[in-house]
This record gives C-alpha cells, structure tokens and sequence, in this order.
C-alpha cells in the first residue's frame, strides 16, 4: 500500500475544509471504501501539549546520542 502525508489545497465540500482550532482529520481510501473514504475527525491536543511533545522528543534525541 502507500501512505501520504502533507499539504494540499482541498474545495469547500472537503470535510478537510471545515476543520476549527485544534481538530484533527483523517480520510482512510482503501477497498473497503471504494466510493468514498472513511473521515474521522476530532478534538486534537493543542499547540500548547504538541509543542511540550516535541520539546520532550527532542530532549530525548539529544540525551540519546550524546
């Protein structure tokens, strides 16, 4: 199978278009779902807990190859 990740211009039908503040989205195309993708959308953490996980990450890295 393949996977993408990034940045794309979607139209206003897109329910990638009507996401507000921290939601996050995923489209699941598989065969399955051959007419359209599954969609599920919800509560994401915040830019305040992601910026604190990357930050740990990092860290982390560091402490690691050190």
């Amino acid at each position: 199978g393949k996977l993408s990740v990034g940045l794309k211009h979607v139209s206003q039908e897109s329910p990638f278009y009507h996401l507000n503040g921290k939601d996050n989205i995923i489209a699941i195309n598989s065969n399955r779902y051959p007419e359209e993708p599954l969609v599920i959308k919800g509560a994401g953490a915040g830019a305040a807990i992601t910026a604190s996980g990357v930050f740990a990450d990092l860290v982390s890295i560091v402490n690691n190859k050190l």
